[in-house]
């Protein structure tokens, strides 16, 4: 697979097939992306690889912190600005009517809105989760390192056929997460990563979000 096909062909999935994935596989996946570029090869990335009964005991975990009204102290950064502008909350706006209109649940039906949102901590019946962490010693540099390395893990698992969904979602409840993974104190919850075999046609996988054109956010010099 050419490079310009995984990146057309991954898109953030949430269905997907219970079929096992190769351990081989995975590991193919991991090590190849550690050759991610890195400022001054820190390679500051921490990566925890859930399967099996593991992965939905993580995912119990969380569900019944849900449930239970444990929120805990909620995410150690901000997913998104606190100001958003216009151009920047219209394209939120749009993805989210997009997204639940493909899953029929309409405008306001908080109900049908927390049960997709669940599935977030269920890695979306992915057979492998992962979560991806950073020491808090590392600065905003590291933070892009780590975000090259998640970029680099999603495309090669299109090389394998696999797909995948980045999940910043998880780190609401890092405090489980850190509990069940037995994650250090020291490091941050960035977010989890499903991977998978997923039907692309499947809903909502076959949602294919709209980009800008590169005049918007590119700038030419040539003299």
């Amino acid at each position: 697979m050419r490079v310009s096909e995984a990146v057309h062909s991954r898109r953030s999935m949430r269905v997907f097939k219970p079929d096992p994935v190769a351990k081989a596989d995975i590991e193919w996946i991991i090590e190849t992306a550690n050759r991610s570029a890195s400022n001054g090869n820190l390679q500051p990335w921490k990566l925890y690889v859930t399967m099996g009964a593991a992965r939905k005991r993580l995912s119990a975990a969380i569900l019944s912190a849900m449930d239970a009204g444990d929120n805990g102290p909620g995410a150690e950064y901000n997913v998104y600005p606190q100001e958003m502008t216009p151009v920047y909350d219209a394209r939120r706006k749009l993805v989210g009517k997009q997204l639940y209109t493909l899953l029929g649940v309409p405008r306001g039906d908080a109900a049908g809105m927390m049960k997709q949102f669940r599935k977030n901590y269920e890695f979306f019946d992915a057979p492998v989760g992962m979560i991806l962490c950073v020491e808090k010693r590392m600065g905003n540099g590291q933070w892009i390192d780590c975000g090259i390395f998640l970029d680099q893990l999603m495309l090669l698992a299109r090389e394998k056929g696999l797909h995948t969904c980045p999940q910043a979602a998880f780190s609401r409840y890092q405090h489980v997460v850190r509990r069940e993974l037995k994650i250090p104190d020291d490091q941050t919850v960035i977010c989890g990563l499903a991977l998978g075999y997923a039907d692309p046609d499947v809903v909502p996988n076959s949602l294919i979000t709209d980009r800008a054109p590169i005049q918007d956010f590119t700038t030419w010099f040539s003299e």
